[in-house]
């Protein structure tokens, strides 16, 4: 009887270990969505943000917040998007509205976000709201999630 009881508080323990690790492991992975969409969303905040006259400060944002190709091609127009924005006095105000993880490990994560912008410029004083659907490519470097591509898809 008391062998039986033993092997029984074994099992239970063994049981009891698989679901701690299993929540640990649960609640990490949901941290580390939570981490990446949070990142995807501020940077497409920062994306869709700009203002002619604070262009040199809007755009650094975008720069602190990528890696890789993405941010090796949006520092390669920096000049020229520049130019463009300050000649038409363009200001730009992105909202988001919607995010999600589509996919996802411990380094890197595809998130698709929806912005609404509303858009300013010599042409149109106004503003011209664009909707923008957007997915963006993270990784996770030294703790931080960047965005290593980002590409309008709508």
């Amino acid at each position: 009887m008391a062998w039986a009881l033993s092997v029984l508080l074994v099992i239970a323990l063994a049981a009891a270990t698989l679901s701690v690790i299993a929540l640990h492991k649960q609640r990490q992975d949901k941290s580390l969505r939570e981490g990446a969409m949070k990142s995807a969303r501020q940077l497409a905040l920062d994306f869709t943000t700009y203002d002619y006259q604070t262009w040199d400060a809007d755009s650094k944002r975008v720069l602190d917040d990528s890696t890789g190709q993405f941010r090796q091609e949006f520092e390669a127009g920096i000049a020229a998007v520049k130019a463009d924005v300050g000649t038409n006095k363009a200001t730009s105000k992105g909202d988001v509205k919607e995010a999600a993880v589509v996919s996802g490990d411990k380094d890197s994560a595809e998130v698709l976000v929806i912005v609404n912008a509303v858009v300013t410029n010599t042409a149109s004083a106004d503003g011209v709201e664009r909707r923008y659907r957007i997915k963006l490519d993270m990784v996770r470097e030294k703790g931080r999630w960047l965005t290593a591509d980002l590409q309008v898809v709508g």
